[in-house]
């Protein structure tokens, strides 16, 4: 799939964090979050006490991480739902859990569970883990321990149901519909589809040796970033962004899912690309502005030349007018205009 750059936009530094769906992106900077529609509309900012260090949305609610507090706000406008919750140390991962709630990673370990609106409801005794990877179903999730294993957990007890393999993983991406990514110490890519009791499957990728820090999954695949600041498509090998190559490096990215692609720099500058059908859609349409200015600037001349031959007529300067009539075509006006002229000699 071809990427091409639609946009991009400055908000104040620095930038913690990056999420995106569906026509929109959400970015947490500077102790606010601030939610940008993908043509780089601005929609909101909504002032924290903290930088948001971790965002995720789920339907009319986005989870936010901030300092040692995890609060739930409106998607709507950014406004928080309530005052939030608190642990030691604050937490380090997040999931919107299905059907509704959320779960938190405790920094110093632990589980715990939340209600949609952010309220507490259990807390399971766990060790601390490297992340939160996703769902099997509503109560058994997927978790990257700190010896770089995978386990599936039951959420609300914290007991460990399943290890998927003896491999140590060194980074691991989300959960998404096809499975996971996941770096081996080889630094070569796998990919997995975990199931109840251990991997259904599990591959690896023929690619170079790879360092990401963040993975979108997007319609034509998955587009990984590196630690130096490139993107690039993991199937393909191609290079979306040139990262430090470019003193450019991207430090956060998100995808729609589909052919819209953001990534965040440190210092605030917020970057949007277009794939596949939307980058043909958003060019044609580009042609199409250019297209139409050109015909307005020629409509805008025509008129400004009809209404210099209507002066030139009314100062009896036929041949001016009659060459003003030439210029747009009206052959009657011009005869008209010249045998005027005529008579009046």
């Amino acid at each position: 799939m071809a990427w091409t750059p639609a946009w991009s936009t400055k908000i104040t530094a620095p930038v913690a964090s990056l999420t995106a769906g569906r026509g929109w992106c959400v970015v947490g900077h500077e102790r606010r979050l601030t939610l940008l529609s993908d043509d780089g509309a601005h929609r909101w900012t909504n002032d924290l006490l903290f930088t948001p260090h971790n965002v995720v949305a789920a339907g009319e609610h986005l989870g936010v991480l901030a300092a040692h507090g995890f609060t739930v706000h409106r998607f709507d406008d950014g406004t928080p739902v309530n005052e939030g919750r608190s642990v030691s140390r604050g937490f380090s991962s997040l999931l919107a859990r299905p059907g509704g709630g959320w779960l938190a990673s405790g920094r110093e370990g632990d589980l715990h569970l939340f209600t949609k609106e952010g309220r507490g409801r259990s807390r399971a005794v766990r060790a601390p883990v490297r992340g939160l990877v996703g769902w099997l179903d509503r109560d058994q999730v997927i978790v990257h321990d700190q010896d770089g294993c995978l386990r599936l957990v039951h959420a609300s007890s914290g007991e460990d149901l399943a290890t998927f393999g003896e491999e140590r993983w060194t980074w691991v991406s989300s959960l998404e519909r096809d499975g996971v990514l996941l770096r081996g110490a080889d630094g070569l890519l796998h990919r997995g589809v975990p199931g109840s009791s251990g991997w259904d499957r599990l591959d690896r990728l023929e690619s170079e040796v790879l360092e990401p820090t963040a993975a979108a999954r997007m319609a034509a695949g998955w587009v990984l970033l590196e630690l130096d600041g490139r993107i690039i498509m993991a199937s393909e090998g191609g290079m979306l962004h040139e990262g430090t190559v470019m003193s450019d490096p991207v430090l956060l990215l998100a995808g729609d899912g589909d052919e819209t692609l953001f990534g965040a720099s440190r210092d605030g500058l917020i970057r949007c690309w277009y794939g596949g059908e939307r980058e043909r859609i958003e060019r044609e349409a580009r042609r199409a502005l250019v297209a139409d200015g050109r015909r307005a600037a020629d409509w805008a001349q025509r008129r400004r030349r009809f209404d210099a031959a209507v002066e030139a007529e009314e100062r009896a300067d036929w041949d001016t007018a009659a060459l003003h009539y030439e210029a747009l075509g009206r052959e009657e006006d011009v005869e008209r205009v010249r045998r005027r002229g005529g008579r009046d000699d």
